[in-house]
């Protein structure tokens, strides 16, 4: 895909670009926070480093045309990438991107891809690889609470789908992990966890990383799913 950094062009001219003149997807992506009485934060932070809610430097993608050096957030629960310009005035304005019209982008080092897996509804998944084994990790945060109780942003929830070439696999806890592979493999991967100390409901993304690419490898290493 062609590349072109954002400054050649205002967000205006490319959101007009992608879009053209509809206007419901036009007032649909000017930024509103709806969520400010909500306790928590909906957005991805990969790591402490970050503070959940801010801008980072990261691409998107709109239709075919790819943007470098894009200050971005990915919203978890409205799956949604928000993004962050300084329009032609001098102006600092944010613009809630349309899902359809976004198929990729990148955040913190990782590539995100909108996609429909089995029965979910399309979203955004992280993509991990090794080999000829890939992970697509779907992030997601609901709203918990409401009534006489605050309401707050829950967890990262995560689901994992792994293609080896032939087939697919799905999981989100100890117990669907472990149930996805073969019988005759099941202790290489329960040894795997235990080793790692890896809890679903508590790891870090870099924690994830390193056990999804050790399962994925451990997928390499065997006769396949």
């Amino acid at each position: 895909m062609p590349s072109q950094l954002l400054g050649q062009l205002t967000f205006e001219e490319l959101v007009d670009r992608a879009f053209g003149s509809d206007q419901t997807l036009v007032n649909g992506i000017q930024f509103s926070n709806q969520y400010i009485r909500i306790e928590g934060s909906p957005y991805f932070a990969g790591s402490d480093y970050y503070i959940a809610g801010w801008f980072r430097i990261g691409s998107v993608c709109i239709e075919e045309q790819c943007f470098d050096q894009v200050r971005i957030r990915y919203n978890l629960y409205t799956q949604k990438v928000e993004i962050e310009y300084v329009s032609q005035e001098g102006n600092l304005n944010q613009i809630l991107t349309v899902p359809e019209h976004i198929p990729s982008f990148t955040l913190e080092g990782f590539e995100f891809r909108r996609m429909q897996l089995g029965e979910e509804a399309p979203m955004y998944y992280m993509m991990l690889s090794s080999g000829s084994t890939s992970c697509y990790i779907g992030w997601s945060k609901e709203v918990l609470g409401g009534g006489s109780s605050p309401q707050r942003f829950s967890e990262p929830q995560r689901t994992y789908w792994i293609y080896d070439g032939e087939q697919w696999i799905t999981f989100d806890d100890k117990k669907s992990y472990l149930k996805a592979f073969p019988a005759e493999r099941k202790k290489d991967y329960k040894a795997l966890l235990k080793r790692e100390k890896f809890m679903f409901n508590v790891a870090t993304t870099a924690d994830m990383s390193h056990m999804i690419g050790e399962t994925m490898r451990l997928i390499e290493q065997g006769e396949g799913i």
